[in-house]
């Protein structure tokens, strides 16, 4: 062999050493493709458990089947200032820790029940508490901001507003009583 033959082996070898961690095939989680908010997979996914203990399903679908985590995302990343979204972000990234510290476990291994404890018990603690309970400020922001948003995409998704609440191009005659059976309250 001589040596000319032996370069050009080495360069497409190193090439091909090169290019090979790009032809992995395993399935690569990626996080929804965003302009402002700076989000990984993983807290995509707690976003997603978040939003799905706020809204469960039951007879019908929640906002897990919906994937109203995508538009709370969306409108975090398009309607809130940069303020806003810094806290948003900031909220998400001490909520794990800020639940593993304060709470038996992660909220990722609870049952719905233990889920909407921590929700609720997050909710309820006084911003006084900030000074023993670092990070509760931007959790509580971020929860409210969560909530805010996913009761608004659960209930102008298009299975909401097609199949529990039809849209009706003429209005109906005037009912003045009417059963409030069968109603859900909003």
């Amino acid at each position: 062999m001589d040596r000319r033959t032996a370069l050009k082996q080495a360069a497409l070898f190193a090439g091909g050493v090169a290019l090979l961690p790009s032809c992995s095939f395993e399935p690569e989680r990626v996080a929804m493709a965003l302009n402002n908010l700076q989000i990984d997979a993983d807290q995509q996914d707690l976003l997603a458990k978040i939003v799905q203990t706020i809204i469960p399903s039951g007879e019908i679908p929640g906002a897990d089947e919906l994937e109203v985590y995508k538009f709370v995302l969306v409108m975090a990343d398009d309607c809130m200032d940069k303020s806003e979204q810094g806290v948003f972000t900031s909220g998400l990234q001490k909520f794990g820790p800020f639940v593993k510290e304060n709470f038996d476990k992660a909220f990722a291994k609870g049952d719905q029940a233990y889920k909407e404890k921590v929700l609720t018990d997050i909710m309820a603690m006084e911003d006084a508490d900030d000074a023993s309970k670092p990070g509760l400020k931007d959790v509580k922001s971020f929860l409210d901001a969560t909530k805010g948003y996913t009761i608004r995409g659960y209930m102008s998704s298009q299975y909401i507003l097609t199949e529990k609440f039809p849209y009706k191009h003429v209005p109906g005659p005037f009912q003045a009583c009417v059963s409030t059976d069968g109603l859900i309250v909003m």
